[in-house]
This record gives C-alpha cells, structure tokens and sequence, in this order.
C-alpha cells in the first residue's frame, strides 16, 4: 500500500510537526548511512532544528570536521561546482527545453525536406493532405516546447 500524497507546507500542529520532522530525520540519516555503505563514500549531516540547541551531526563531530576540512581545502570553483539553486535549477531545465525545441525543429525541417523531396518524386499522385497532417502534427510539438519554455520562465521569474 503506497503513501498518500502529502502537501508541502508547514504543519500547524507543533506535536505533529515534531513527530514528523523526527522521523523523517530518522529517514534521511539512514539513507545517508546506507549510502556510505553500499557506495563506500564518506558523507556527514548537519542538522540544525528548533527542537535541539546547537546542531545535530552525523555519525560523529568527528567525523564530520574531518569532511568539512577536506571540502574547506578544495579550491572554491570545485566547492560549488554542484550547488545549485531554485533559480540556477530553473535556468538549466529552460536552457535544456530550448535545446529539445531547436533539435525539434531540426529534425522537422529534415522530415520535412525528405517528405518533399520524396513527393517531387512522384509526380503522378497528390500528397498535399498528408503534407498538411505532418505540419500540423509538428506544429504542436513545437508548441508543446514552447509552452513548457514558458512555464519554466515563468517560475524563474
């Protein structure tokens, strides 16, 4: 039997609030634990909540200096290599749909050239119609793109 959808915003009860956010620490420390093991890496967390002075930290203080050490010593182009951000997030998936809408658009023009050439081909029989039916099909991909363009530049903004 699978969850039920959860909503994402702040629960109101401060004893469900706890409880929650306490077992899904629970859950994320042993993802992270597991992680460590079946990959062989070394990860750490640190978790700041209301519920505790001071930060929480896995598996050990440590253990985690260790880490943050290492991560401190690399240059700083390495260090945020990977961060990203809601807006940096959104920049790459718009950058991405516009790559997918130029390839779309490629690839309709050359279906198009060889639909053309091949109805040059054949003098004798009208293929207007299935013309018509194959720029209206790669119309709407286009469209379907950019619309998702759109909505990606909308939550951008």
């Amino acid at each position: 039997m699978g969850r039920r959808k959860v909503t994402h915003q702040l629960i109101s009860d401060k004893s469900t609030r706890r409880v929650t956010f306490r077992k899904r620490k629970e859950g994320i420390l042993k993802k992270i634990n597991e992680l460590t093991i079946l990959c062989g890496l070394r990860a750490c967390a640190i978790i700041y909540s209301d519920y505790k002075d001071g930060p929480e930290v896995w598996p050990n203080r440590r253990e985690v200096r260790v880490l943050l050490n290492r991560f401190s010593a690399l240059p700083k182009e390495k260090q945020t290599k990977y961060m990203m951000d809601q807006k940096d997030l959104m920049t790459r998936m718009i950058q991405d749909a516009k790559k997918k809408l130029e390839k779309e658009k490629m690839h309709s023009r050359a279906m198009e050239l060889g639909t053309i050439a091949a109805f040059n081909d054949l003098h004798d029989a009208d293929h207007s119609e299935d013309l018509i039916k194959a720029a209206d099909v790669v119309e709407k991909r286009i469209n379907v793109i950019r619309e998702r363009i759109k909505a990606l530049e909308s939550r951008v903004d």
